[in-house]
């Protein structure tokens, strides 16, 4: 069967939705359907509302929607089978470019075995706070996880998902999150803190999730990450291929 590139897409913009608005409600958030796609908003001026997985046709009333749902900035997350329409509708609303992500996508059908040297588990009750802290730092290049305030936190109990601590001689030094809907795996919430780099942790944590996925029966494990990063670097160590462009378009009225 020839390959489809919108098929696929619109298979992983799905599942990610998915387990976006799992996250999001669970955390007393508000979802808003929209273009076959969500828009998410956990409070004003929170860093992860946006919307995204729009790749049905969405009108300028449902843009307006949109807009008045998340509040001031709007951020909308597109892939390259968001429909046609919504590009001359963003520009006549005054929307510019935020940033560009990698989607990245692994075959599950042959996974490598995780580097045994590396401590890494999912988390025990209790310790969501924990993980938070240490990944909320390791994005915030900063070591000191014991003081640190994360912007946002992940609720314990979500419906398929596992999160991971990493650690290093008994010392938390990492964390990521893997999820799953539909057979697609979502790797994504990977931090090292920044004296642990540099030894292949991130590799580790990534193999390990997805052995994870394969037992839960995914067929296909996907990522995101900003282009040419070392986190783009590190799954394409591990097997990964970019599939496709994601754009983040956004409206401020500052």
């Amino acid at each position: 069967m020839p390959f489809d590139l919108n098929t696929l897409i619109h298979r992983l913009e799905s599942a990610q939705a998915r387990q976006n608005d799992r996250f999001n409600l669970a955390s007393g958030g508000q979802s808003l359907p929209v273009g076959g796609g969500f828009a998410h908003f956990r409070g004003a001026g929170h860093p992860l509302n946006q919307a995204l997985a729009l790749v049905k046709p969405i009108s300028g009333e449902d843009l307006a929607s949109v807009e008045a749902f998340l509040g001031d900035p709007v951020v909308l997350e597109l892939s390259p089978s968001a429909d046609g329409g919504l590009w001359p509708l963003l520009a006549a609303r005054g929307y510019r470019v935020h940033q560009f992500q990698q989607q990245l996508t692994h075959d599950l059908g042959k996974v490598e075995t995780p580097d045994p040297a590396f401590e890494i588990r999912p988390l025990r009750s209790g310790e969501s706070d924990l993980q938070s802290r240490v990944v909320g730092a390791g994005f915030f290049e900063r070591d000191d996880w014991q003081g640190f305030d994360p912007p946002f936190t992940t609720p314990e109990g979500v419906e398929d998902c596992l999160r991971y601590l990493a650690f290093v001689d008994g010392e938390p030094a990492g964390g990521a999150t893997l999820g799953w809907n539909d057979g697609v795996a979502m790797l994504g919430g990977d931090a090292v803190l920044p004296r642990f780099r540099g030894r292949g942790l991130q590799k580790a944590l990534i193999r390990v999730r997805l052995l994870a996925a394969k037992e839960h029966g995914c067929d296909i494990a996907t990522a995101s990450t900003l282009p040419s990063t070392p986190s783009q670097r590190a799954y394409e160590a591990c097997g990964f291929r970019v599939a496709y462009p994601k754009l983040e378009m956004t409206r401020s009225k500052s």
